[in-house]
């Protein structure tokens, strides 16, 4: 079996509704991933349309590329960041749909190595590129004040200051270099907080500040914007508050300057059932608005 083939699309029947998907539509998926909601699209816009895949992670790019072979399919290894550029250089002025799907695959925390688990000892780079910093990085060159900021603003750990405190004490004496070492130290001033292990919000945290994922967010949904045909739909699915809160603004704030309608003024959850079926789909919430 390969690495990738128990991935589980998250909200895939509402994302498909959401989207009103017809044959001949020219579509962009912003985040690839292994193709989970890509497949559906690419049956529901049919070979007269044409979907565009950013994928950023190039060991996932080179996954897919050698999977998806079908002519209406264009994969561009890149950061959504540069969604506009890339269209522009493929002649591709304007977009039928863009949605995002912003959920980190399986394949990340199970197979990638890079560290985004404290469940395996793996080295503390949590890069879905080789561009800046990695984990470690930060990790051992932030100040104290730096790392308790960060995990405080981008994953709301409350024991932050005390957990920032450790991980600079234990620096002193050892460089932090893996998600084990990392774990460790964590677990040495927070102790377990029901089910949830008390790393968690500093894994997140981290992950956060070294892909950039909240710029790139406001960045790629810019980006989007400009690209879509008038009458067209942007869906974003978030997994967190920090993601869904830049999404609900971006969209509150491009309605009052007329570029967007709101097409749904509460976000769609997930069903129970696919709460209980999927675990990842628990936290997602899917937002969209129509280009006017």
């Amino acid at each position: 079996m390969n690495e990738h083939q128990n991935h589980i699309p998250v909200m895939l029947e509402e994302t498909l509704e959401l989207l009103e998907l017809h044959e001949g539509q020219s579509v962009v998926d912003a985040t690839f991933g292994f193709g989970g909601h890509a497949r559906k699209v690419l049956e529901k816009i049919g070979k007269n349309g044409q979907l565009i895949g950013f994928e950023r992670d190039e060991a996932v790019y080179e996954i897919v590329k050698k999977e998806f072979k079908q002519p209406n399919l264009l994969l561009i290894n890149d950061n959504f960041t540069s969604l506009r550029e890339n269209l522009e250089k493929k002649n591709i002025t304007e977009v039928d749909r863009v949605y995002f799907d912003l959920g980190i695959s399986m394949f990340h925390y199970l197979k990638s190595a890079r560290g985004f688990s404290f469940s395996k000892d793996e080295v503390l780079d949590m890069r879905l590129d080789s561009i800046g910093p990695s984990a470690a990085d930060l990790i051992n060159g932030l100040s104290q004040n730096e790392l308790a900021d960060m995990f405080y603003t981008l994953a709301q750990e409350t024991y932050s200051r005390q957990i920032a405190k450790a991980i600079v004490t234990q620096r002193r004496s050892e460089k932090i270099e893996t998600s084990a070492q990392l774990e460790r130290v964590i677990a040495g001033v927070v102790k377990k907080r029901g089910k949830i292990n008390p790393a968690t919000k500093v894994f997140q945290a981290l992950r956060i500040a070294v892909n950039d994922e909240l710029n790139n967010l406001s960045e790629g949904l810019e980006q989007a914007l400009d690209v879509l045909k008038k009458d067209g739909l942007l869906l974003v699915i978030t997994f967190h508050s920090g993601e869904d809160r830049i999404v609900k603004q971006f969209f509150k704030r491009k309605s009052q300057e007329g570029f967007l309608k709101l097409e749904n003024k509460k976000p769609v959850f997930p069903t129970r059932s696919e709460c209980l079926a999927n675990r990842p789909s628990r936290s997602a919430k899917i937002r969209v608005a129509r280009r006017v």
